[in-house]
């Protein structure tokens, strides 16, 4: 038997119960000390509500049975079927995980000070330290006799051993702590140990320590910053329904119903999946690579048209839509890209077309989305700085430049969803066409300049769109080659 195995699910089970004996009083107990209190007032109708003292409160208070079950019993629903409780968790197992990759968190000036002053100190101890304790050291962390995963996302995040003393530890601490009615966080405390272990397993190497640095800062800080805002919130609300009575309580209802929906839908946005993300053959990674460039080029000639009609009506609003979702193409592709290792290590041996085709549509998809940020957002900038907004003449041009790339856009979305590509010839004449008319447009706004027609801040915004322009032609019709390429290679 596998005592490791019996110490989790023991482990399990004890933290469950030093959850439920600190987290049920914090969840049942504002309600029970609310009824407790209308109880009170209840018993003594002839006081003043005002000048009512609370002494019941102070001593112990007996809570009834049903109350703690049905408590209990919507806690054990809510953990179990919340977005959110999962969410909380893969936060943690992210930051504790054993292996690096694509990390939820960037990097700070402050972490990346704290990994280095960390290494330099590392380095002198390691000067100081006997060769055989080092030898002693480094064998604790052989990882050549673990077990071998062909799809690394089937790996776990870490092993039965740091499982079994997060487990153990975090319980042990709720517990007695609990036991001896002392304030915690039951998050915090199981967070913390999860992260204790983390440090001495060596989980946070060079490849992630800095992100994972961050991680942490930013949780511990979100949870000084939930405090104080709560703290503000429920002085606002305590106000609120001392002056306001009855309309405040409908108010500050419809408020909280209104904030719990949107914060529901904010979540399942953010939180939602393409069912097509677990990659196991050849086939299906041709299928994701022609499902994101069909994406990609339907959402990069929108958020051109956005940006340019944006540009020319002097939208901000609009304009400051356009470069969220950018962001988000940005966001997508560095994914994509992030995760070209672990596709690439589920693939056969001999799938090396399909290999170098995934990456090379990748590195287009995100230079694609590079050129769209560069056509945004100093779009968004000029029009925020308030600067004078384009010429007649200038609009009319980007205007007949966006018609043409949207026909050249719908012909490539065409050939990549009929899987026909006899038409690529066509496509590349599409594109001379434009880059000459381009070439024409860089002319007359060069004419422009030297007439005095146009300021500083608009010749370079326009000379920058039309290069960025160009680099989007030149990456859009070098994906639709390799597409192209790919699939002759698939069928000889």
């Amino acid at each position: 038997m596998n005592v490791l195995r019996f110490i989790v699910l023991m482990g399990t089970f004890a933290l469950a119960l030093s959850f439920a004996g600190n987290d049920l009083v914090n969840f049942i107990g504002v309600s029970m000390a609310g009824l407790k209190a209308y109880q009170i007032h209840a018993a003594n109708p002839d006081i003043a509500p005002e000048s009512l003292r609370m002494t019941e409160l102070a001593g112990e208070v007996s809570t009834n049975f049903m109350y703690l079950f049905i408590a209990g019993l919507i806690m054990v629903i809510t953990l179990w079927t919340s977005r959110k409780a999962r969410t909380v968790t893969d936060t943690e197992v992210g930051l504790a995980r054993q292996d690096a990759g694509m990390e939820r968190f960037g990097s700070t000036q402050f972490s990346r000070i704290i990994v280095r002053i960390a290494r330099r100190f590392a380095e002198h101890v390691d000067k100081v330290t006997p060769r055989f304790i080092r030898k002693l050291v480094a064998k604790q962390f052989d990882t050549t006799k673990a077990p071998r995963y062909s799809n690394p996302k089937d790996a776990p995040s870490f092993d039965l051993v740091r499982a079994s003393v997060n487990l153990v530890m975090a319980s042990i601490l709720i517990s007695s702590a609990t036991a001896l009615k002392l304030p915690l966080s039951t998050t915090y405390v199981t967070f913390m140990v999860a992260m204790g272990t983390s440090l001495s397993d060596k989980a946070w190497g060079r490849e992630s320590a800095v992100y994972r640095i961050t991680g942490v800062i930013t949780v511990i800080a979100g949870w000084f910053f939930t405090a104080f805002v709560t703290f503000t919130i429920a002085f606002g609300i305590a106000t609120a329904l001392y002056f306001g009575k009855a309309p405040a309580l409908i108010i500050l209802l419809a408020i909280a119903i209104g904030l719990l929906i949107k914060s529901h839908l904010l979540h399942k946005k953010k939180t939602k999946q393409l069912t097509d993300e677990e990659i196991v053959d050849e086939v299906s990674i041709v299928n994701r690579c022609t499902n994101e460039l069909r994406k990609y080029l339907k959402q990069s000639i929108k958020v051109y048209n956005r940006t340019i009609d944006g540009l020319t009506t002097e939208n901000r609003r609009q304009l400051k839509e356009v470069n969220e979702e950018v962001e988000a193409l940005n966001m997508e592709a560095k994914k994509l890209k992030y995760n070209v290792y672990y596709v690439l290590k589920q693939l056969e041996a001999d799938s090396i077309e399909t290999g170098h085709y995934y990456v090379q549509v990748i590195d287009y998809l995100r230079e694609l989305a590079h050129s769209l940020e560069f056509v945004s957002r100093p779009s968004l900038q000029h029009v925020e700085n308030q600067h004078k907004g384009l010429t007649r003449e200038q609009a009319a041009e980007l205007k007949d430049l966006s018609n043409q790339l949207s026909d050249l856009f719908d012909d490539i979305l065409e050939m990549i969803k009929q899987n026909d590509y006899t038409r690529v010839p066509d496509a590349i004449k599409k594109q001379q066409d434009i880059l000459e008319d381009l070439n024409k447009i860089r002319k007359k706004q060069v004419k422009r300049i030297k007439q005095g027609e146009t300021g500083t801040r608009n010749s370079v915004l326009y000379l920058g769109l039309l290069n960025e322009i160009k680099n989007l032609l030149l990456h859009t019709i070098n994906i639709l080659k390799a597409q192209r390429d790919f699939i002759l290679n698939n069928i000889e």
